[in-house]
């Protein structure tokens, strides 16, 4: 017997649509247009640059735009085509955004290419008047600064697992020939076709090789800060790069990246926000690093930051004589060798000492560490190195022990930032979003940041404040 079937026209979705929109309306749309007014959040800035840049004979006003895209994130629609249809059936819809007509997918476009900097100013006034809320709804957790990083993975042909695959190929190929020219040597097939993958993509040079979420892929890296109500702070993006450098393992660029990261995002965050204060830092380990204790609590942070076992080692530790040079571990007469200072960008100058038994010596050209020891206490060929710091106790001595029951319930805070950039990353579609574009990306973060403490708001007006990230409860 034949199943009987219906046929859809457009008009029935049309009215579905509206009926789902009236169902819904007491519970976003109405509450949204009698509790947020966004125009006593625009800075006057962001209006003369959009007026600047489209004129005064204008189609859509900047107000409509910026609902347009806090209705897409926080119903997470997933496209900005998606967003143009559900306004092309919905009358309802486009009254609440102030549309007469539904907006040109590269209107769209063009707003995110040419506002960035006036999102950013958007989002940062957003950010100084959610604090004084945070503070009356959780002082506690509203004074703890929670900070992760994190990429959002750009729509390029490197991402694509097809692309990582061939460069495998061409490894294996490689390595066939290596061992016969090299019998007596290891080839690590992964670690060379990770050093050949290119440093950055070739349809769009922001989007850099980077360790992220346990793999190697293309992405706009960023540091995020949040309070311990999820609300986000700071987001910055941090440029460095991600090299395969000296043997070092997937793992510990990362921590390199995070260690580096923090100094410049929270200085950032600061002078953007100046009367902000914190007193505690939570972070995860790949923030483990000697600079970042020193920064905290030169600005009287209370770093929770757990230790990091790649920062430290099996291996014997060094004593100090009375004027503080370290000594050899297995003989503790012998005073490590001075041996310059360590620059680097990003981080303090560390002092570096070496093995007594370690010497350089100039061969065929080339200055080589030549060690003499006979008892070793480390496999490497120059012997021991002790870099020191002129704070380089603060990992260890903490002003809250690490063992205590009050670090261990502050650290376990820090998964709230993780659920906020999940939810960031959730409001702008990543994983399905097809922006190429650097600019359009940085504005659909910045997007989803304001959609969020829009919602927060929204949320505390109500008052719905004791869950303030349950945004989707909104539209139940």
């Amino acid at each position: 017997m034949p199943i009987p079937t219906k046929q859809l026209s457009f008009s029935d979705i049309s009215t579905d649509f509206d009926k789902l929109y009236n169902q819904n309306q007491n519970d976003l749309l109405s509450l949204l247009d009698e509790f947020i007014d966004i125009s006593d959040f625009i800075p006057f800035s962001f209006y003369q640059k959009y007026y600047l840049k489209f004129g005064s004979k204008r189609d859509f006003s900047l107000e409509s735009m910026l609902s347009a895209f806090i209705i897409k994130n926080i119903l997470s629609i997933t496209s900005i085509d998606l967003l143009i249809t559900f306004l092309s059936i919905s009358s309802e819809l486009r009254k609440f955004c102030g549309f007469s007509k539904v907006p040109h997918k590269s209107q769209f476009s063009r707003f995110k290419s040419n506002l960035l900097d006036s999102l950013n100013d958007l989002f940062n006034s957003l950010v100084d008047f959610t604090e004084d809320i945070s503070k009356e709804v959780n002082p506690f957790l509203s004074s703890i600064l929670i900070t992760d990083t994190t990429g959002f993975e750009a729509y390029v042909t490197e991402n694509n697992p097809k692309f990582y695959q061939s460069q495998l190929k061409r490894s294996k190929a490689y390595s066939k020939f290596f061992k016969k020219s090299n019998p007596d040597s290891t080839f690590d097939i992964e670690k060379y076709a990770q050093s050949q993958m290119p440093k950055h993509s070739l349809s769009n040079p922001d989007a850099k090789l980077t360790y992220l979420n346990g793999h190697f892929g293309y992405f706009l890296k960023c540091i995020l800060s949040t309070n311990a109500l999820g609300l986000v702070r700071d987001v910055n993006f941090f440029d460095t790069t991600n090299h395969l450098d000296n043997d070092l393992r997937p793992q510990d660029i990362k921590d390199s990246f995070d260690a580096k990261s923090l100094i410049p995002a929270l200085e950032t965050h600061f002078q953007l926000h100046p009367n902000f204060s914190f007193k505690y830092f939570l972070g995860d380990s790949g923030f483990d690093a000697d600079d970042n204790y020193a920064y905290l609590h030169k600005i009287n942070i209370m770093p929770i930051i757990n230790l990091n076992p790649r920062n430290s080692n099996d291996l014997p530790q060094p004593d100090f004589n009375e004027i503080g040079v370290p000594l050899c571990p297995y003989d503790p007469s012998l005073p490590m060798v001075y041996d310059g200072i360590i620059r680097e960008k990003g981080r303090a100058d560390r002092i570096k000492y070496l093995c007594p038994k370690s010497k350089r010596v100039n061969i065929k050209g080339k200055l080589q560490y030549v060690l003499s020891c006979k008892n070793p206490c480390t496999p490497s060929k120059c012997g021991r190195i002790k870099n020191l710091t002129v704070h380089h106790n603060y990992r260890f001595n903490t002003s809250m022990p690490r063992d205590s029951l009050k670090w261990q319930k502050l650290y376990r805070l820090r998964t709230i930032c993780e659920r906020s950039i999940a939810q960031i990353k959730s409001f702008i579609q990543i994983k399905t979003s097809k922006v190429r574009n650097t600019v359009s990306l940085k504005s659909d973060i910045l997007l989803a940041c304001i959609s969020q403490l829009i919602a927060f708001i929204l949320i505390f007006r109500t008052g719905n404040s004791d869950k303030p990230l349950a945004i989707k409860t909104l539209i139940a």
